[in-house]
């Protein structure tokens, strides 16, 4: 029961919202998939988000087969959970389902950059919201600027790397801002590379 009630009062000190820095690291690392389109191969970075989904699949089975794997996970890995995954698809297999997703629909350039919004841009959204925004607004205006801002340090990636076109990379960190901002379920990990890669390939078709 002592050891039920620590684990609980952990998830409620996660349930305000602090997560370690650890989570953020692990989220900003998923860069790696989109670096390897374009400094190894197209195939390297399919091969690594489709790895990410059935590794992210086979959590996700474990934890509903064996619920004390669950409770395994949130006893020694506390701060890298939020509350409210503990009976949902975890934010990271969102996440790796989205990464997939973008490279085979927009492929290499704005698959990649589309990525790299969601692996920057959420976790500083979340950094600058805690740091700088008023507390207990939920998202804040703070949050969303430091959003846009590492989106648009990603477009500069996009642009310099993927050779997309400036106005085609912005659109897409806007979007991604946005959609960070609306959060719509169940996931903004879902929505943020989808969305954002959908309208960088809708701009490279019109622009010339």
């Amino acid at each position: 029961m002592l050891g039920q009630s620590r684990v609980e009062s952990r998830q409620r000190h996660l349930s305000s919202g602090q997560t370690s820095n650890l989570r953020k690291l692990m989220h900003m690392a998923m860069a790696v998939v989109a670096l390897a389109g374009w400094l190894v191969s197209f195939e390297v970075a399919l091969a690594l988000a489709g790895a990410l989904v059935g590794a992210s699949l086979a959590v996700e089975a474990v934890r509903r087969w064996w619920p004390w794997v669950n409770r395994l996970l949130w006893r020694f890995l506390p701060s890298v959970f939020r509350k409210w995954e503990d009976r949902r698809v975890l934010a990271s297999t969102w996440f790796a389902l989205s990464m997939l997703l973008a490279l085979l629909l927009f492929r290499r350039d704005a698959g990649g950059t589309a990525i790299l919004f969601v692996a920057w841009g959420d976790p500083t959204a979340e950094m600058v919201g805690r740091r700088w925004g008023r507390r207990g607004e939920g998202k804040t205006a703070a949050g969303s600027l430091g959003c846009l801002m590492a989106c648009l340090a990603a477009a500069a990636v996009g642009i310099s790397l993927g050779g997309l076109s400036p106005w085609s990379a912005l659109a897409g960190a806007v979007a991604a801002t946005l959609v960070e901002r609306w959060s719509p379920p169940p996931d903004d990990n879902v929505w943020m590379p989808l969305l954002s890669g959908l309208v960088i390939v809708g701009m490279q078709g019109i622009l010339p």
